[in-house]
């Protein structure tokens, strides 16, 4: 019995959260991981200068470079 309910709220949960995002168009993602995480998301145009890779960020257009793991920073 609380199996099913465990289950059933993880689905509910799931389910709600989804339609907040699909409802916000993702707004609420974009905001929370690039103000708050302080992830940035480069545009196409990347560039190398022999040591690292930059970008520009599409939300706030500060220059980014990618980490050895793929992170921008």
């Amino acid at each position: 019995m609380i199996l099913a309910l465990s289950i059933l709220a993880i689905f509910l949960v799931t389910w709600v959260c989804g339609i907040i995002y699909l409802a916000t168009s993702g707004k609420v993602c974009k905001w929370f991981f690039h103000n708050v995480m302080k992830w940035h998301l480069p545009n196409n145009e990347e560039s190398f200068d022999g040591c690292s890779i930059h970008s520009t960020c599409k939300f706030c257009g500060k220059e980014i470079m990618q980490d050895s793991q793929g992170n921008w920073f």
